[in-house]
């Protein structure tokens, strides 16, 4: 496994850079030393900066994947005797309902179907029938399916109702459009190893200061997900638990790369990765299950051809070095997924086509496009 490097087309960890990577074989570091923090102030402060968001805002780092961040949001950022409103049309939408169940958080959701994103009115009548909602969470992208939910419009709603939104932007901020200052929105959770092309260890909640030093006088649900206790000690360049400092470190070198490359650059090249893969399958006869209005520009989920079942395409692609994804839920029997994320460009776009075309030849299968010639 060592020797083989893997062109990964699984919605995160992505591809990172030699020098990412090379971030992680650092001296060794006691976490509790300036150099540390510092380290972790320069992160948190990237993050911030990066993601367009000015004073008012600040990062909240967390040693554990993006579930960590999303959890320690949702068990925190509800007040007793008030519940919260999730949009669920997707794995995720869905976790975040179970998370606030967990804590013994009332929450109702407002639903769609895995392929079309959530209509703002939905979220709008739900708001008006129960005042006891604090707080909208929403999934941006949603990377069962690949959809895109309409956030700054949910949070338009939420607003006018005087109710605060928690966005999980876990595989798209750094790759979609997001304006994480919109009203109504307090916290945004992402982690390392998606857009920002980092390495799987660390997540982050992005929040707006008032909102994170508003929870100091309430009574945590959870030791280590606690996220003002997380705030407060970072704040003082400290830390309640061991953090990870060698991703961190790793963390630091994707930020820097980000800048070097530009926000819009990189979000452009991921449309253009985008735009390449799903012309180059349509050719092979492969459909988009999600419709053009609601698609991202980070994944596509295909329908799987007639006669053609994911373990074996998933194996033939990855004996030409490519790791494709199946489906969540009941839709694994009859589609998969493809991520355009982390270093690939375009030019990667067209050889992961190619390579799905010599896989359909291996295993027998005629596409369509071939059919029709």
């Amino acid at each position: 496994m060592a020797d083989r490097e893997w062109i990964l087309l699984n919605p995160g960890p992505a591809n990172t850079t030699p020098t990412v990577r090379a971030a992680l074989v650092m001296p060794d570091l006691c976490h509790r030393e300036p150099e540390c923090f510092e380290m972790v102030r320069r992160c948190r402060d990237g993050l911030t900066r990066l993601a367009g968001a000015g004073n008012d805002w600040t990062a909240v780092l967390f040693a554990g994947s993006g579930t960590a961040s999303v959890e320690a949001a949702i068990c925190s950022a509800i007040p007793p005797g008030r519940a919260i409103l999730v949009v669920d049309n997707g794995v995720y939408g869905d976790r975040m309902a179970r998370i606030a169940r967990a804590h013994g958080i009332p929450v109702e959701t407002v639903r769609a179907d895995m392929f079309t994103p959530i209509d703002p009115s939905a979220v709008d009548a739900a708001l008006r029938a129960r005042p006891e909602f604090s707080h909208v969470a929403v999934v941006h992208h949603e990377t069962t399916t690949g959809l895109l939910n309409p956030v700054a419009e949910i949070a338009d709603v939420a607003a006018r109702h005087g109710r605060r939104v928690i966005v999980d932007a876990m595989s798209s901020l750094f790759g979609e459009r997001l304006t994480i200052t919109d009203d109504g929105i307090d916290f945004v959770m992402a982690s390392a190893n998606k857009c920002l092309q980092g390495i799987p260890g660390v997540s982050f909640v992005l929040c707006r200061r008032s909102a994170v030093d508003a929870l100091a006088d309430g009574s945590p649900r959870s030791v280590y997900l606690d996220l003002h206790n997380h705030y407060a000690q970072q704040e003082r360049d400290n830390t309640p638990f061991t953090p990870a400092v060698q991703v961190l470190h790793a963390l630091e070198q994707a930020l820097a790369e980000l800048e070097r490359e530009g926000l819009d650059r990189r979000i452009a090249r991921y449309a253009d990765n985008a735009r390449v893969l799903r012309d180059g399958m349509a050719g092979l006869g492969f459909e988009i299950l999600v419709a053009e209005p609601g698609r991202s520009n980070i994944l596509t989920t295909f329908r799987l051809l007639p006669g053609l079942a994911y373990d074996v395409l998933h194996d033939a692609m990855k004996r030409r070095g490519y790791i494709i994804y199946a489906g969540q839920g009941d839709i694994r029997t009859y589609a998969f997924r493809v991520s355009n994320m982390g270093t690939l460009t375009p030019a990667d776009m067209k050889a992961v086509v190619h390579a799905f075309a010599d896989s359909l030849h291996e295993l027998g299968v005629t596409s369509v496009g071939a059919r029709q010639k």
